[in-house]
């Protein structure tokens, strides 16, 4: 019981002696009335309400977030250099990110990030497949990095202590403190978000602001040219006045979109680079807020699987690319307009393949800073925002991640049973 979250340990308490749920018993009476009671994620969450209409808690979430990457930029970099000089000691040349589902995406984020900023090698490798498919690395040399934003999902908890007893060193990102997944990681960079309710939305953009920073400050260490580092350093104060900023100025065109396109069966994603994780984490955000299939796509994987399934009722979304990457991005869009589907483009640098791609778009939606490797951490807001809004459009709650159905929250149950998420 003392390993349960706190979330957890909570409910049992109100059931002394009650059936403890198990894998092949996941949801017994007792926790079936209190799921049908107060939906799953707000009991999750520990929320501290639960609302019915908008503006739902999560839109709350989603505001916030300018001001935690304000606080992380001033105070955070002390405690990053430690960590950059520690790696750098112990003469770390790979890094073995892990998580699942944002989390997940976020080692996608993670292993670009570094390989570019911190010449290391790197490889991105869901929680599950770690565990029973560890890739050959030399201990000495490799730095295994979990991302948990609750700390608790089983598989993260499991890849640690797998990295662990193969001799590893281990490092869990976090969002809050004192966690199964720190206990079993042997540093850890914790921001607390305390996010109120749904679907990850903080706690990603911190932690894709912390290991960026980390990334940069690694670099330095190892002698990576400072006219790539430099750049990077530089914009990375800017992120939080570029999120201000969208959501101030477009969320109204958000909303108008959301409502536009809220009868669409589907959505499509094409990033390219750093951005093929804003695609993935975007897709997700919609998926769990608008309760909507969505897909993601590299530029090249659009142009040789999407073409048959694009459709006037299937909208598709092209995130700008740096240079000549962008020429393909654009070509996404283009063969999009010819299939008769919705096209959208969002664009980060103001420039000129900034306004290439919008020529091709029928709605296009700036968001800066000007650095492409930067401009991830408020891209997420943009498809957080599209979610929530088209989940609202759809008469959705989109704190809830449809755990206010029943059969939804009992598959939620099923997949995790009480106290392994």
């Amino acid at each position: 019981m003392d390993k349960l979250p706190r979330w957890a340990t909570q409910l049992m308490e109100r059931h002394p002696g009650a059936e403890i749920p198990t894998r092949e018993h996941p949801i017994p009476d007792w926790l079936g009335q209190e799921a049908a009671r107060r939906p799953l994620w707000y009991t999750i969450r520990e929320a501290s309400e639960v609302r019915t209409e908008h503006p739902f808690l999560l839109h709350d979430e989603i505001h916030k977030q300018p001001r935690q990457w304000t606080d992380i930029v001033e105070h955070y970099a002390e405690r990053v250099d430690r960590l950059a000089d520690d790696l750098h000691a112990k003469g770390i040349d790979r890094i073995i990110f892990t998580g699942c589902g944002s989390a997940f995406f976020t080692d996608i984020h993670g292993a670009f990030v570094f390989e570019r900023l911190a010449g290391l090698r790197t490889d991105a490798v869901e929680s599950y497949e770690l565990v029973h498919y560890f890739p050959p690395a030399d201990p000495a040399r490799t730095l295994v990095v979990g991302h948990s934003g609750t700390g608790g999902s089983i598989e993260t908890v499991q890849a640690m202590q797998a990295a662990d007893e193969r001799g590893f060193a281990t490092l869990a990102i976090t969002n809050t403190e004192d966690t199964p997944v720190t206990r079993a990681s042997q540093q850890s960079l914790t921001y607390v978000t305390s996010q109120g309710t749904g679907p990850c939305t903080s706690v990603i953009s911190t932690r894709v602001l912390l290991q960026t920073m980390l990334a940069v400050a690694l670099g330095r260490r190892r002698g990576v040219d400072d006219d790539l580092l430099d750049p990077v350093a530089e914009a990375l104060p800017e992120a939080a006045a570029a999120g201000r900023d969208f959501l101030e100025q477009q969320e109204g065109t958000i909303r108008d979109l959301a409502l536009r396109y809220a009868d669409a069966t589907s959505w499509m994603l094409v990033g390219s680079g750093p951005h093929y994780y804003s695609a993935r984490e975007g897709v997700l955000k919609i998926e769990e807020q608008a309760i909507l299939v969505a897909k993601a796509y590299r530029t090249g994987d659009f142009h040789h699987d999407a073409l048959s399934v694009l459709a006037p009722e299937r909208p598709v979304v092209a995130i700008e690319a740096e240079g000549a990457a962008n020429e393909r991005v654009v070509d996404a869009l283009r063969a999009a307009r010819e299939a008769h589907a919705p096209t959208i483009a969002v664009t980060w640098s103001g420039g000129s393949t900034a306004r290439e791609l919008a020529a091709h778009a029928d709605v296009s939606i700036p968001v800066g800073p000007a650095s492409e490797l930067v401009s991830v951490v408020p891209m997420t807001v943009v498809f957080q925002l599209l979610g929530y809004h088209l989940g609202v459009a759809r008469g959705f709650n989109p704190d809830t991640l449809r755990t206010d159905h029943e059969p939804n929250a009992r598959a939620w149950l099923t997949a995790f049973p009480l106290g392994t998420h």
